[in-house]
Protein backbone atom coordinates (compact mmCIF):
# COMPACT_ATOMS: atom_id res chain seq x y z
CA UNK A 1 0.00 0.00 0.00
CA UNK A 2 2.99 2.44 0.88
CA UNK A 3 4.87 1.51 -2.26
CA UNK A 4 1.47 2.02 -4.46
CA UNK A 5 1.17 5.20 -2.59
CA UNK A 6 5.01 6.44 -3.16
CA UNK A 7 4.00 5.37 -6.98
CA UNK A 8 0.87 7.26 -7.52
CA UNK A 9 2.89 10.62 -6.04
CA UNK A 10 5.10 10.07 -8.47
CA UNK A 11 3.13 9.62 -11.63
CA UNK A 12 1.17 12.79 -10.15
CA UNK A 13 4.54 15.02 -10.16
CA UNK A 14 5.38 13.82 -13.78
CA UNK A 15 2.50 14.41 -15.14
CA UNK A 16 2.46 18.08 -13.22
CA UNK A 17 6.49 18.86 -14.36
CA UNK A 18 4.87 17.95 -18.12
CA UNK A 19 2.45 20.12 -18.59
CA UNK A 20 4.46 22.44 -17.48
CA UNK A 21 6.73 21.79 -20.49
CA UNK A 22 4.25 21.17 -22.82
CA UNK A 23 3.30 24.86 -21.70
CA UNK A 24 6.61 26.37 -22.31
CA UNK A 25 7.79 24.43 -25.93
CA UNK A 26 4.44 23.71 -27.66
CA UNK A 27 1.24 25.27 -29.34
CA UNK A 28 -2.01 24.66 -27.56
CA UNK A 29 -3.33 22.94 -30.22
CA UNK A 30 -0.79 20.48 -29.71
CA UNK A 31 -0.38 20.03 -26.20
CA UNK A 32 -2.94 17.14 -25.78
CA UNK A 33 -1.36 14.99 -28.46
CA UNK A 34 0.26 11.56 -27.90
CA UNK A 35 3.47 13.05 -27.06
CA UNK A 36 1.91 13.89 -23.68
CA UNK A 37 1.75 10.85 -22.51
CA UNK A 38 5.38 10.05 -24.05
CA UNK A 39 7.01 13.07 -22.14
CA UNK A 40 5.27 11.50 -19.00
CA UNK A 41 7.17 8.30 -19.91
CA UNK A 42 11.04 10.27 -20.29
CA UNK A 43 10.56 11.98 -16.77
CA UNK A 44 9.80 8.37 -14.46
CA UNK A 45 12.23 6.62 -16.29
CA UNK A 46 14.87 9.22 -16.09
CA UNK A 47 13.28 9.48 -11.96
CA UNK A 48 13.52 5.64 -11.31
CA UNK A 49 16.97 5.54 -13.47
CA UNK A 50 18.09 8.45 -10.72
CA UNK A 51 16.76 6.37 -7.88
CA UNK A 52 18.84 3.25 -8.93
CA UNK A 53 21.28 4.71 -9.09
CA UNK A 54 20.80 6.85 -5.39
CA UNK A 55 20.02 3.54 -3.96
CA UNK A 56 23.19 1.46 -5.50
CA UNK A 57 25.83 4.81 -4.21
CA UNK A 58 23.76 4.31 -0.62
CA UNK A 59 25.71 1.02 -0.33
CA UNK A 60 29.00 2.23 -1.96
CA UNK A 61 29.65 5.40 -0.98
CA UNK A 62 27.16 6.60 2.27
CA UNK A 63 26.53 10.45 2.38
CA UNK A 64 27.83 10.95 5.65
CA UNK A 65 30.94 8.88 5.53
CA UNK A 66 32.01 10.12 2.19
CA UNK A 67 30.48 13.18 1.21
CA UNK A 68 32.94 14.81 -1.30
CA UNK A 69 33.52 11.60 -3.26
CA UNK A 70 29.19 10.77 -2.95
CA UNK A 71 28.90 13.97 -4.91
CA UNK A 72 31.02 13.98 -7.28
CA UNK A 73 30.30 10.38 -8.27
CA UNK A 74 26.42 11.18 -8.42
CA UNK A 75 27.01 13.96 -9.94
CA UNK A 76 28.99 12.57 -12.82
CA UNK A 77 26.39 9.63 -12.87
CA UNK A 78 23.46 11.50 -12.94
CA UNK A 79 24.42 13.47 -15.71
CA UNK A 80 25.86 11.15 -18.18
CA UNK A 81 22.97 8.82 -17.61
CA UNK A 82 20.38 11.84 -17.47
CA UNK A 83 21.96 13.39 -21.07
CA UNK A 84 22.09 10.14 -23.02
CA UNK A 85 18.78 9.25 -21.97
CA UNK A 86 17.03 11.93 -22.42
CA UNK A 87 18.68 12.68 -25.37
CA UNK A 88 17.90 8.86 -27.14
CA UNK A 89 14.54 10.09 -25.84
CA UNK A 90 13.68 12.76 -27.05
CA UNK A 91 15.61 11.45 -30.63
CA UNK A 92 12.42 8.63 -30.21
CA UNK A 93 10.26 11.18 -29.71
CA UNK A 94 11.12 13.00 -33.06
CA UNK A 95 10.98 10.08 -35.10
CA UNK A 96 7.45 8.94 -33.37
CA UNK A 97 6.20 12.11 -35.21
CA UNK A 98 7.90 13.08 -37.85
CA UNK A 99 9.92 9.94 -38.70
CA UNK A 100 12.99 12.40 -41.05
CA UNK A 101 16.00 10.46 -39.59
CA UNK A 102 17.69 13.41 -38.70
CA UNK A 103 19.75 13.27 -35.38
CA UNK A 104 19.70 17.42 -34.66
CA UNK A 105 16.98 18.89 -35.75
CA UNK A 106 15.35 22.19 -34.88
CA UNK A 107 13.03 20.99 -32.37
CA UNK A 108 15.57 19.52 -30.86
CA UNK A 109 17.78 22.57 -30.60
CA UNK A 110 14.98 24.11 -29.26
CA UNK A 111 14.38 21.38 -26.33
CA UNK A 112 17.09 19.98 -24.93
CA UNK A 113 19.00 22.40 -23.82
CA UNK A 114 16.44 23.55 -21.04
CA UNK A 115 14.47 20.87 -20.86
CA UNK A 116 18.68 18.73 -19.39
CA UNK A 117 18.94 22.46 -17.18
CA UNK A 118 15.36 21.90 -15.99
CA UNK A 119 16.59 17.89 -14.92
CA UNK A 120 19.74 18.99 -13.40
CA UNK A 121 17.75 21.85 -11.45
CA UNK A 122 15.71 19.12 -10.03
CA UNK A 123 18.34 16.38 -9.39
CA UNK A 124 20.59 19.70 -7.44
CA UNK A 125 16.88 19.46 -5.30
CA UNK A 126 16.96 15.59 -5.48
CA UNK A 127 20.41 15.43 -4.36
CA UNK A 128 20.73 18.20 -1.66
CA UNK A 129 17.77 16.38 0.31
CA UNK A 130 19.26 13.09 0.38
CA UNK A 131 22.36 14.58 1.62
CA UNK A 132 20.12 17.10 4.53
CA UNK A 133 17.84 13.59 5.43
CA UNK A 134 21.08 11.47 5.71
CA UNK A 135 22.79 14.07 8.01
CA UNK A 136 19.60 14.23 10.03
CA UNK A 137 19.23 10.35 10.08
CA UNK A 138 23.37 10.42 11.38
CA UNK A 139 22.70 13.02 13.98
CA UNK A 140 19.16 11.63 15.18
CA UNK A 141 21.32 8.19 15.53
CA UNK A 142 23.84 10.25 17.38
CA UNK A 143 21.50 11.22 20.04
CA UNK A 144 20.36 7.62 20.29
CA UNK A 145 23.79 6.58 21.00
CA UNK A 146 24.16 9.68 23.79
CA UNK A 147 21.05 8.55 25.21
CA UNK A 148 21.95 4.35 25.58
CA UNK A 149 25.50 5.25 26.35
CA UNK A 150 24.77 7.66 29.16
CA UNK A 151 21.67 4.97 29.95
CA UNK A 152 24.44 2.10 29.78
CA UNK A 153 27.05 3.99 31.65
CA UNK A 154 24.58 5.05 34.88
CA UNK A 155 23.88 0.84 34.54
CA UNK A 156 27.34 0.02 35.12
CA UNK A 157 27.74 2.45 37.70
CA UNK A 158 25.01 1.03 39.72
CA UNK A 159 26.35 -2.32 39.09
CA UNK A 160 29.08 -1.74 40.89
CA UNK A 161 27.46 1.08 43.45
CA UNK A 162 24.84 -1.59 44.45
CA UNK A 163 24.38 -2.56 47.95
CA UNK A 164 25.35 -6.15 47.28
CA UNK A 165 28.32 -5.49 46.03
CA UNK A 166 29.53 -2.97 48.69
CA UNK A 167 28.31 -5.58 51.45
CA UNK A 168 30.10 -8.10 49.79
CA UNK A 169 33.40 -6.30 50.12
CA UNK A 170 32.71 -4.95 53.39
CA UNK A 171 32.10 -8.15 54.72
CA UNK A 172 35.38 -8.96 53.84
CA UNK A 173 37.22 -6.11 54.67
CA UNK A 174 35.46 -6.72 58.12
CA UNK A 175 37.21 -9.88 58.24
CA UNK A 176 40.54 -8.89 57.11
CA UNK A 177 40.87 -6.44 59.95
CA UNK A 178 40.60 -8.97 62.54
CA UNK A 179 43.12 -11.33 60.57
CA UNK A 180 45.47 -9.86 58.83
CA UNK A 181 45.47 -6.15 58.67
CA UNK A 182 48.09 -5.21 56.23
CA UNK A 183 45.98 -7.24 54.14
CA UNK A 184 43.42 -5.15 54.62
CA UNK A 185 45.20 -1.80 53.90
CA UNK A 186 46.06 -3.99 50.41
CA UNK A 187 41.86 -4.36 50.11
CA UNK A 188 41.02 -1.18 50.58
CA UNK A 189 43.50 0.32 48.53
CA UNK A 190 42.32 -2.19 45.26
CA UNK A 191 38.20 -1.62 46.25
CA UNK A 192 39.17 2.12 45.85
CA UNK A 193 41.14 1.90 42.64
CA UNK A 194 37.90 -0.11 41.41
CA UNK A 195 35.68 2.73 42.23
CA UNK A 196 37.34 5.16 40.96
CA UNK A 197 38.25 3.75 37.80
CA UNK A 198 34.04 3.39 37.60
CA UNK A 199 34.17 7.43 38.15
CA UNK A 200 37.06 8.05 35.91
CA UNK A 201 35.28 5.90 32.54
CA UNK A 202 31.87 6.93 33.50
CA UNK A 203 31.65 9.42 30.34
CA UNK A 204 34.57 7.84 28.10
CA UNK A 205 33.11 5.75 25.07
CA UNK A 206 36.18 3.73 24.67
CA UNK A 207 38.89 2.79 26.49
CA UNK A 208 42.07 0.88 25.78
CA UNK A 209 42.78 -2.97 26.43
CA UNK A 210 45.39 -1.83 28.73
CA UNK A 211 43.33 0.41 30.95
CA UNK A 212 40.39 -2.39 30.81
CA UNK A 213 42.98 -4.89 32.23
CA UNK A 214 44.62 -2.54 35.13
CA UNK A 215 40.85 -1.85 36.13
CA UNK A 216 39.92 -5.59 36.16
CA UNK A 217 43.34 -6.92 37.68
CA UNK A 218 41.95 -5.14 40.75
CA UNK A 219 38.31 -5.99 40.67
CA UNK A 220 40.04 -9.67 40.25
CA UNK A 221 42.20 -8.89 43.48
CA UNK A 222 38.88 -8.65 45.41
CA UNK A 223 37.20 -11.96 44.17
CA UNK A 224 40.45 -13.56 45.14
CA UNK A 225 40.84 -12.46 48.71
CA UNK A 226 36.48 -13.12 48.40
CA UNK A 227 36.57 -16.74 47.02
CA UNK A 228 39.85 -17.84 47.78
CA UNK A 229 41.19 -20.66 45.51
CA UNK A 230 37.37 -21.42 44.76
CA UNK A 231 37.95 -18.96 41.89
CA UNK A 232 40.92 -18.38 39.17
CA UNK A 233 41.93 -16.57 36.40
CA UNK A 234 44.02 -17.10 33.24
CA UNK A 235 45.06 -14.41 31.39
CA UNK A 236 46.83 -14.20 27.97
CA UNK A 237 47.36 -11.12 25.72
CA UNK A 238 49.20 -10.02 22.78
CA UNK A 239 50.88 -7.17 24.00
CA UNK A 240 50.39 -5.74 20.18
CA UNK A 241 46.70 -5.55 20.80
CA UNK A 242 46.49 -3.45 24.49
CA UNK A 243 46.41 -0.14 22.16
CA UNK A 244 43.13 -1.63 20.87
CA UNK A 245 39.89 -0.56 22.25
CA UNK A 246 36.87 -1.55 23.76
CA UNK A 247 34.10 -0.40 25.89
CA UNK A 248 34.45 0.62 29.50
CA UNK A 249 34.20 -2.15 31.82
CA UNK A 250 32.67 -4.36 29.68
CA UNK A 251 35.31 -6.92 30.37
CA UNK A 252 34.15 -6.51 34.04
CA UNK A 253 30.53 -7.01 33.16
CA UNK A 254 31.43 -10.13 31.63
CA UNK A 255 33.42 -11.38 34.64
CA UNK A 256 30.63 -10.43 36.64
CA UNK A 257 28.46 -12.60 35.17
CA UNK A 258 30.28 -15.17 35.11
CA UNK A 259 30.94 -15.51 38.88
CA UNK A 260 26.62 -14.60 39.08
CA UNK A 261 25.62 -17.38 37.16
CA UNK A 262 28.39 -20.43 38.18
CA UNK A 263 29.26 -22.50 41.41
CA UNK A 264 32.26 -21.54 43.12
CA UNK A 265 32.79 -24.05 45.36
CA UNK A 266 35.93 -25.82 46.66
CA UNK A 267 34.54 -28.83 44.89
CA UNK A 268 33.50 -27.12 41.78
CA UNK A 269 36.09 -24.19 41.65
CA UNK A 270 35.25 -21.54 38.69
CA UNK A 271 38.21 -20.62 36.56
CA UNK A 272 37.73 -17.15 33.96
CA UNK A 273 39.67 -17.22 30.81
CA UNK A 274 40.32 -14.02 28.89
CA UNK A 275 42.56 -14.00 25.78
CA UNK A 276 43.62 -12.45 22.80
CA UNK A 277 42.71 -14.04 19.48
CA UNK A 278 43.10 -12.47 16.21
CA UNK A 279 41.51 -9.08 16.63
CA UNK A 280 39.24 -10.37 19.47
CA UNK A 281 39.23 -10.56 23.61
CA UNK A 282 37.36 -13.55 24.38
CA UNK A 283 35.86 -14.54 28.18
CA UNK A 284 35.64 -18.05 28.73
CA UNK A 285 34.64 -20.19 31.12
CA UNK A 286 33.60 -24.22 31.88
CA UNK A 287 29.44 -24.05 33.02
CA UNK A 288 28.76 -24.91 36.35
CA UNK A 289 25.71 -23.20 36.60
CA UNK A 290 24.47 -22.44 40.48
CA UNK A 291 21.28 -24.28 41.67
CA UNK A 292 19.58 -21.32 43.22
CA UNK A 293 20.71 -19.27 40.03
CA UNK A 294 18.01 -17.04 38.58
CA UNK A 295 16.90 -17.69 35.16
CA UNK A 296 19.38 -14.55 33.21
CA UNK A 297 17.68 -11.94 31.46
CA UNK A 298 20.68 -11.53 29.18
CA UNK A 299 20.65 -7.71 29.99
CA UNK A 300 23.79 -7.29 30.36
CA UNK A 301 24.84 -9.28 27.03
CA UNK A 302 22.34 -7.24 25.05
CA UNK A 303 24.05 -4.34 26.41
CA UNK A 304 27.37 -4.97 25.47
CA UNK A 305 25.97 -5.61 21.73
CA UNK A 306 23.94 -2.56 21.07
CA UNK A 307 27.11 -0.22 22.46
CA UNK A 308 28.93 -2.08 20.21
CA UNK A 309 26.98 -1.17 17.32
CA UNK A 310 27.48 2.01 17.39
CA UNK A 311 31.42 1.85 16.70
CA UNK A 312 31.92 -1.20 14.66
CA UNK A 313 30.12 -3.28 12.47
CA UNK A 314 32.06 -6.49 13.97
CA UNK A 315 29.42 -8.24 16.13
CA UNK A 316 29.26 -9.46 19.77
CA UNK A 317 29.34 -13.19 19.12
CA UNK A 318 28.17 -15.35 22.73
CA UNK A 319 28.68 -19.18 21.93
CA UNK A 320 27.19 -21.72 24.48
CA UNK A 321 27.70 -25.27 23.80
CA UNK A 322 26.34 -26.89 27.06
CA UNK A 323 29.95 -27.18 28.40
CA UNK A 324 32.01 -23.57 28.09
CA UNK A 325 30.38 -19.84 27.86
CA UNK A 326 32.39 -17.49 25.61
CA UNK A 327 31.81 -14.16 24.47
CA UNK A 328 34.02 -12.55 21.48
CA UNK A 329 34.12 -8.95 21.78
CA UNK A 330 35.87 -7.19 19.15
CA UNK A 331 39.05 -5.10 19.60
CA UNK A 332 38.53 -1.43 17.88
CA UNK A 333 41.64 0.29 15.88
CA UNK A 334 40.85 3.85 16.27
CA UNK A 335 42.13 5.45 13.15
Amino acid sequence: MKNLKSILHKFVIAIAITLFFKSLFFNIKDFFQMDLLFIVVIIILIWFGNNLIDKWLNTKYPWIENTKKRLIVQSVFSIIFTSITLFALLYLLHQLRFGDGRIINRKMIEIFPPAILFTFALLAVKIGSEFFIALKNSLLEIEKHKTESANAQLQNLKNQLNPHFLFNNLSVLTSLVHKNQDKAIDFINELSKVYRYVLDTKSSELVTLQEELTFINHYIYLQKIRFEDRISFEIKIDERKKTDYLLPMCLQMLVENTIQHNETSQANPLKVIIYTENNSLIIENPIKLRSNVADSTKTGLKNIEMRYSFYTDEKVIVMNNGKVFKVILPLIQRK
